[in-house]
């Protein structure tokens, strides 16, 4: 008998998230419209998510390329259609981060969450 790894992340790690976590939102670069030359900043898409700070562990840090002021999410996959990626960004509480690094968790088929390393 496998594991069910939808009712985890159903039962256990989405609760868990909604009830300590703090809502945000993902900016997705949008699609380039207009001149090439134009900015295309104003056209990025915003995902509502729901993430919960939590600090580095000592094999992030090993290593890697976290910094002094550098946080790490867990990012509900709830109403997330496709996997983060380093070119979009997260905001939450107001303070808008660049992603460094997206780690899913996925012990099986099913992304349980996704850890993500941001940096203002």
């Amino acid at each position: 008998m496998g594991f069910d790894y939808l009712r985890i992340r159903d039962k256990v790690a989405e609760p868990k998230i909604e009830q300590f976590g703090l809502p945000g939102y993902m900016l997705l670069p949008g699609q380039s419209i207009g001149e090439p030359w134009e900015s295309h900043l104003d056209n990025d898409v915003e995902i509502p998510v729901l993430c919960l700070q939590t600090t580095f562990t000592k094999a992030d840090n090993n290593g890697t390329v976290v910094e002094k002021d550098d946080v790490m999410f867990l990012v509900s996959t709830q109403g997330i259609a496709n996997e983060p990626t380093l070119a979009d960004r997260i905001v939450v509480d107001c303070v808008e981060y660049q992603i460094i690094r997206i780690d899913p968790l996925k012990p099986g088929p099913v992304v349980v969450l996704w850890k993500v390393h941001a940096r203002k």
